[in-house]
């Protein structure tokens, strides 16, 4: 098996199709179009890592530099994914050191990974590879695009009789 690590802050077009399958996959929506979209509206230093066999994408990874007040800036995987079917073979292993070399390259001392608290084979896939647990945390989302009737301010009807 000859797999490339392509990196690139814009996949090929040819390569979108498989990015959006690969998030289906894993519970997210799965349209090229809104997935094209929000490429191009990554910041400038966000990059994607795609494991390449003979034009067919094994996994991906979304790097990003990290910033905020209390903390220096930190490389981070956003989100990294390899087709089940080549799970357990190095693909994931490549794309983390592909990572980790784009964060020393771009100057930063430490590289975050992530996970939702249900995917224990990614924990342990991070442990294996050096990675220490740092922190347990709770995501709130409220979806501001969605109105709900009660929020709605009352509107007097218009017209009719008095």
């Amino acid at each position: 098996m000859t797999v490339q690590i392509i990196r690139t802050p814009h996949p090929p077009e040819a390569l979108l199709a498989q990015i959006a399958e690969l998030l289906q996959g894993e519970g997210f929506s799965g349209e090229t179009a809104p997935i094209a979209r929000r490429l191009q509206l990554l910041p400038r230093e966000d990059r994607i890592l795609m494991a390449v066999e003979a034009e067919v994408l094994l996994g991906f990874a979304h790097l990003r530099i990290a910033r905020d007040l209390a903390a220096d800036e930190t490389a981070e995987v956003v989100s990294i994914i390899v087709r089940p079917d080549h799970r357990r073979q190095g693909i994931g292993r490549m794309l983390v050191t592909a990572a980790e070399t784009w964060a020393r390259q771009s100057g930063r001392a430490r590289l975050l990974l992530r996970t939702e608290v249900v995917r224990t084979p990614a924990h342990a896939f991070y442990v294996a590879l050096g990675y220490q647990k740092a922190a347990t945390t709770i995501d709130f989302v409220r979806d501001l695009g969605y109105e709900r009737r009660a929020d709605a301010p009352t509107v007097p009807p218009t017209g009719g009789s008095r």
